[in-house]
């Protein structure tokens, strides 16, 4: 399995450091994540990809509104099959909205004055990048995720994505959209030598999402593929799962 990359430019010795906090103040509520605070929104910015021997290195910054600036906040990050950690204490927003170490004190310090956060990671196929920046009363909090390499397909107005839950893939979160308000939908999934077939309804706004399992009794890895079909358009992915399938792209 390749070790995925998840480092700072600016400030990699205070992430090494966050490291070492007590395990109480790295533990956050896992059904409290994605529950932004309300006015407050959180966005990524990826820059140009770099490659090198391991694969692709990739670059966010992130950008808040909303957020006061008179708190300081900490950086959290959830990988797949983890529990979320606390990677960076006393970050904050500088006047454009990035966050950064502004060097202040009680807060990070970076290479100099509102010192831009630059994460530097890496992925593999359908791996959310998870961000998350709460203030450390907890009273204010926002969230944002990216997936650089999606599993995904397209017909007509059809859209499938799947997006790993798991880091071996054998749990995923699967959207289907575009369908008809209210159509029943035909899902067929298969991951190993037998497969199934399920009839759910289109939500109102054309959409069928659940969380699945591809993890088939005897078997170390394989393929998963999935199929969504409506009166009008018929989405499919095919990915691996299971051992050898973390492969960083």
């Amino acid at each position: 399995m390749t070790k995925r990359r998840f480092n700072f430019v600016s400030v990699a010795l205070l992430l090494l450091g966050c490291l070492a906090l007590p395990l109480s103040a790295q533990q956050f509520d896992e059904k409290m994540w994605g529950r932004n605070t309300a006015g407050v929104e959180l966005g990524t910015h990826e820059g140009p990809r770099e490659h090198d021997a391991s694969g692709t290195v990739l670059t966010y910054n992130l950008m808040g509104k909303g957020f006061s600036a008179d708190k300081t906040y900490d950086l959290w990050f959830w990988i797949p099959g983890k529990k979320p950690s606390k990677a960076i204490a006393g970050v904050s927003f500088d006047k454009r909205g990035v966050l950064v170490c502004s060097g202040k004190p009680g807060s990070c310090q970076g290479s100099g004055l509102d010192d831009p956060i630059n994460i530097k990671t890496s992925a593999v196929l359908g791996e959310p990048k998870r961000f998350g920046v709460v203030s450390t009363d907890g009273r204010v909090a926002g969230f944002a995720d990216a997936v650089p390499f999606p599993i995904e397909a397209s017909d007509k107005n059809c859209k499938l994505s799947v997006v790993l839950q798991s880091a071996l893939a054998d749990v995923v979160a699967v959207r289907a959209s575009g369908f008809t308000p209210y159509e029943m939908l035909t899902v067929k999934m298969n991951s190993g030598p037998e497969g199934s077939t399920h009839s759910p309804t289109a939500s109102p706004d054309g959409d069928w999402q659940a969380v699945i399992g591809t993890k088939v009794a005897g078997q170390n890895a394989g393929v998963a593929n999935i199929r969504v079909s409506g009166h009008g358009c018929s989405v499919s992915v095919s990915f691996p799962w299971g051992e050898g399938s973390s492969r960083t792209q």
